[in-house]
């Protein structure tokens, strides 16, 4: 089959699908929890590319993004973010198994240190937007520059960050 009859079949193929069922907190694990074991996964994969395991490192990053990332963060992603976002993180993977061919260890760290940040994000996001059952979602965290100007924002929307105290007259 031609590649561009190829690259069709499989755009009609996802054009078809049901729509995903709703995204639900995770039953066994919180978000964070979640991202935590896509994290870990990806610094197995350094540590093996640093040993000089190469094939294994590939492996293992191929499993952690189909086996973990891609059932269990993906879904939150897609729902919060949409289609672009979640392509991007798509294609930040794809990356990183690309750097892991190279020698460069810059670009490997580079690539596995914005995946790490990303799916920190994405987790502590989807903890907001799909709380676990029985408890209410909270609000998306205003931006810092609101925060700054408004003393009262609850301290615990970003807890690594200390809630700023009214200056006085």
């Amino acid at each position: 089959m031609p590649p561009v009859v190829a690259v069709f079949a499989l755009l009609a193929l996802f054009a078809c699908e049901e729509p995903p069922p709703p995204v639900t907190a995770p039953e066994a694990h919180s978000w964070k929890d979640e991202a935590e074991l896509v994290v870990k996964g990806l610094q197995d994969v350094q540590a093996l590319w640093e040993a000089g395991q190469r094939p294994a490192a590939r492996t293992l990053a191929d499993r952690v993004y189909s086996e973990r990332f891609e059932p269990r963060i993906e879904p939150a992603l897609r729902s919060m973010e949409g289609e672009q976002a979640t392509a991007e993180v798509e294609y930040a993977f794809a990356l990183m198994v690309v750097a892991l061919d190279s020698k460069d260890r810059t670009r490997v760290e580079d690539r596995i240190d914005t995946l790490e940040r990303r799916v920190r994000a994405i987790a502590e996001a989807a903890e907001r937007a799909f709380p676990p059952p029985g408890t209410p979602a909270a609000p998306p965290a205003p931006p810092k520059e609101v925060r700054a100007l408004v003393p009262d924002v609850p301290p615990a929307w970003e807890a690594s960050e200390p809630t700023p105290e009214p200056s006085a007259p």
